[in-house]
């Protein structure tokens, strides 16, 4: 029990590379620190275990008798413990429902709507995750994803969720006239603010796609700041700091506040799907399936009542 304790995972996991790999670079690239590092937990090892664990061979190391009659068993201990950390994982989100979706809807859209969905949710405790890659969501214990994205994986359902569009928007102050709001001639001028693609959202269109739907085209397209989540584009672009391209989901407020004036409407509003997808198989299919097709019913009640209140 006294060598369990104060146990040097670093550095068995330094031996384990060095083993592998059979150099100090490489182990120390595999680990994502220096070579130095790596040498300096070794040699804390062997001072620690009163044995010389590795040689230098040439350009490489190896391991010594000792330390390779040892190995198998270190490397069962990281087998192990890695299966204890995912059991503790699957334990701890096994009352937990967890939805991915990006930081701008999962504030603006998603979470105000949770209470319309308790009832298909049960006893299950939501946890809200940024987006991943669908492919990824099996591997990463996560129970619907909202996403852009079309997955034609076997082992994941979908539904979509709702069609938006897509629109270029500015501060009034920006705005000299009525022609340059409707028109596109102002979007030759004004500075282009840009929102970074996130996992799952790198089929969001973009200016270049704007401007090539309007058929124009316009020098130095991808220059502007840039930012990471579509909330504080649309925040600097109340600020007066250019045009943006964004979902007019996310922009609403702003317009309907007047902060924003959605422009050059001449050309018809790019459209982006977002979708609903969910494992097919797994503990909590069925409560997916019915939380998805719960918000399916949530967002198709809010068009009716809009055609509703437009007609």
């Amino acid at each position: 029990m006294t060598l369990l304790r104060d146990l040097p995972l670093s550095a068995l996991r330094a031996l384990a590379a060095a083993a592998r790999t059979g150099g100090l670079t490489r182990a120390a690239e595999e680990l994502g620190v220096t070579p130095g590092a790596v040498g300096h937990q070794l040699r804390q090892l062997e001072d620690r275990l009163g044995v010389k664990l590795v040689r230098r061979e040439g350009n490489g190391i190896v391991l010594t008798r000792i330390a390779e009659a040892a190995l198998p068993d270190i490397d069962r201990g990281f087998d192990a413990l890695a299966s204890g950390l995912r059991r503790l994982r699957f334990e701890r989100r096994a009352d937990t429902f967890t939805i991915a979706a990006d930081p701008s809807f999962s504030s603006l859209w998603l979470a105000p709507r949770l209470g319309n969905v308790r009832a298909a949710l049960g006893k299950l405790d939501v946890r809200i995750v940024v987006s991943i890659a669908l492919d990824s969501m099996l591997e990463e214990g996560i129970d619907l994803a909202i996403s852009y994205r079309y997955s034609s994986a076997r082992d994941l359902a979908s539904a979509d969720l709702f069609t938006e569009r897509v629109i270029p928007a500015c501060a009034p102050t920006l705005i000299r006239n009525r022609s340059d709001r409707d028109g596109v001639e102002m979007l030759d001028r004004l500075p282009l603010l840009h929102i970074d693609q996130t996992m799952g959202d790198d089929v969001y269109p973009t200016w270049a796609n704007w401007f090539t739907a309007a058929g124009r085209k316009r020098k130095n397209i991808d220059h502007g700041p840039r930012f990471p989540l579509t909330v504080l584009a649309a925040q600097a672009a109340v600020s007066g700091m250019g045009a943006l391209l964004a979902s007019e989901l996310v922009l609403r407020q702003h317009l309907d506040s007047g902060q924003l004036v959605e422009i050059a409407r001449d050309v018809p509003a790019l459209t982006i799907k977002r979708r609903l997808v969910w494992p097919v198989d797994g503990p909590k299919a069925r409560r997916a399936s019915a939380v998805a097709m719960a918000l399916a019913a949530v967002a198709r009640a809010e068009a009716d009542g809009l055609r509703s209140a437009v007609s």
